[in-house]
């Protein structure tokens, strides 16, 4: 049922004359329609060309030119097979001894922060005598 208000007494009564709740506006139907079909065109998202391939197999390039991406140099190549191996150790500690000295280090920092923060609040919270 809806309600509107009354003409006489400002307060609101029974509505006779609406007949959806969106008067005047009535509502329609959804049209279903099919979603259009995404063409892509290889043609403008590489500008290499199968002619232009190397032979030993398909090199990446760089995004909108023909220039490939320069190979990896050795000592990067060793560092991702030392941070990718599976042997339980945290990323954080794979880098050798230096990396658990400046984890340490950082944990003490924290605790000190911590504790800093603790007598600010101390401060703080209880009254000088």
């Amino acid at each position: 049922m809806y309600h509107q208000l009354s003409k006489l007494s400002g307060r609101l009564v029974a509505a006779t004359n609406l007949q959806s709740p969106l008067f005047p506006v009535v509502p329609i139907a959804l049209q279903r329609a099919e979603p259009p079909q995404i063409q892509y065109t290889t043609a403008q998202l590489s500008t290499v060309t199968e002619a232009g391939a190397c032979a030993a197999g398909p090199r990446r390039t760089i995004p909108g030119t023909n220039i490939p991406y320069p190979p990896v140099p050795e000592s990067i190549r060793k560092q991702q097979e030392q941070f990718q191996k599976e042997d339980d150790v945290p990323v954080f500690l794979k880098g050798g001894p230096m990396d658990g000295i400046l984890y340490r280090l950082t944990m003490a920092l924290c605790i000190v922060g911590l504790i800093g923060v603790g007598h600010t609040v101390y401060i703080h919270a209880v009254p000088k005598k």
